[in-house]
């Protein structure tokens, strides 16, 4: 895009791409997202690179995590990239690349990654050295992706998000990134996550409880239709007793 679209802009084409409707826990993420990269993508020393990949699919796969009917989730994230001319496919392959190059550096192999070290991972690499150049310009999707692509290097489950975090952190502050506002990027992340797996458990404890409520309605509904059947079709003793022949009185 030669021209900065607004807020609005790109919230209209993402509706224009996708026009199903989200739920409201889903539709705020997808809303902040849409916000934050409008803000990001247009700004002059904006880079993007394999690590701001893979936290763009990081952030997204994880606050959607739960998202129904799961097919439609790519979907959404296509539509988002289209609505700020990133290409949704071609982002997906280079995390997947990016993910590979870097799986089974183990903790020690991370502790040596640098901006000089020829046994970085070349995605990392580059990433680091554009750290150390004058006007580099940091964003929280960069702190994300570096922390998953620690993550995968070191094999570290991803529900173990303390030990992730530790380890990110430490890089950030080795190669001079930001450290303070990468780990409060870094720690705001994981809170969020946080907050939105404890909001979602909320929902769906109330849909649960919604559906049994309905089911109890359905139950007693379905009971009283029954009885009152019953009621209808029982016998009535002077109705239905027997005829008795009454005997004719004859006269002497």
């Amino acid at each position: 895009m030669s021209e900065r679209p607004t807020i609005s802009d790109t919230k209209r084409s993402f509706h224009t791409c996708c026009d199903r409707v989200i739920a409201p826990a889903y539709r705020q993420v997808v809303d902040e997202l849409l916000v934050e990269l409008n803000l990001l993508l247009f700004q002059k020393r904006f880079h993007q690179d394999a690590v701001f990949a893979t936290g763009l699919c990081q952030t997204f796969d994880s606050f959607m995590h739960g998202y129904r009917p799961e097919a439609q989730k790519e979907e959404i994230f296509q539509a988002v990239c289209s609505a700020l001319g990133l290409d949704a496919r071609a982002i997906r392959a280079e995390v997947a690349q990016a993910r590979a190059a870097v799986a089974g550096q183990m903790r020690e192999g991370v502790r040596q990654w640098s901006g000089s070290n020829p046994q970085t991972p070349v995605v990392v690499r580059q990433f680091l050295e554009r750290v150390q150049q004058p006007g580099f310009h940091y964003n929280r999707l960069q702190a994300v992706g570096l922390m998953t692509l620690v993550e995968v290097a070191v094999g570290i489950d991803p529900d173990d998000a303390t030990a992730a975090a530790k380890a990110a952190k430490q890089l950030a502050a080795d190669v001079g990134l930001a450290h303070e506002r990468f780990g409060k990027d870094v720690d705001l992340y994981r809170a969020n996550l946080e907050k939105m797996a404890q909001g979602l458990e909320a929902m769906e404890e109330a849909v649960a409880a919604e559906q049994r409520r309905r089911q109890r309605q359905r139950e007693e509904k379905e009971s009283r239709a029954t009885s009152d059947a019953s009621s209808s079709q029982s016998p009535d003793d002077a109705d239905n007793s027997p005829l008795e022949a009454t005997p004719s009185s004859s006269s002497s």
